[in-house]
């Protein structure tokens, strides 16, 4: 009895830990972040076509949309942010 009373504790355990990993992860992802490029006045979603062709050596990064409005960014055409 001891045994499966075990199995069932260490499987509730790992079952919890994955929840828990993937609430986190969740809430990252959750968390926009925008990208703009020191070359240009335009401010992208990070997953945005044109986003990925800024050079790391330009980019910059925004945590939210009146940040990137108030170093004088207007939102991209394409992904809308």
């Amino acid at each position: 009895m001891y045994f499966i009373f075990k199995q069932t504790k260490k499987k509730t355990t790992i079952i919890l830990l994955t929840l828990v990993t993937l609430l986190m992860t969740l809430n990252i992802a959750t968390a926009t972040t925008y990208i703009g490029s020191s070359q240009s006045n335009k401010f992208h979603y990070t997953d945005c076509r044109w986003a990925k062709k800024i050079n790391p050596g330009n980019a910059i990064y925004f945590s939210n949309r009146e940040e990137a409005f108030s170093y004088g960014y207007v939102p991209c055409k394409v992904c809308k942010p």
